[in-house]
């Protein structure tokens, strides 16, 4: 049961995690960007800012996957930018 407890800590830890100390504020959209474009190829994750989720098996970890980036997106975003943004293509209109 511990074990459980950890990996839950453990994924706790990468939603709050910013990609970037210098959160989007209006004016540095140009940097704030290629920061997250790079980050997301880092990751192996970059195809979540062009692609649709799949539509068989995997689509529940994909959709999962998606969650995750955009809370740590949304981490990255200063709070009076994050009210405009809406998740449904939220990296497709943003990037």
């Amino acid at each position: 049961m511990t074990d459980k407890k950890a990996a839950v800590i453990t994924d706790v830890i990468l939603v709050l995690y910013k990609i970037t100390k210098h959160k989007l504020n209006g004016s540095n959209y140009l940097d704030w960007s290629k920061t997250v474009s790079l980050y997301l190829r880092s990751i192996n994750k970059d195809n979540h800012m062009t692609d649709d989720p799949p539509k068989d098996d995997s689509r529940q970890t994909w959709l999962k996957k998606d969650a995750r980036l955009f809370l740590q997106i949304q981490n990255s975003i200063n709070n009076e930018v994050i009210g405009l943004i809406n998740h449904c293509e939220f990296v497709k209109e943003l990037m």
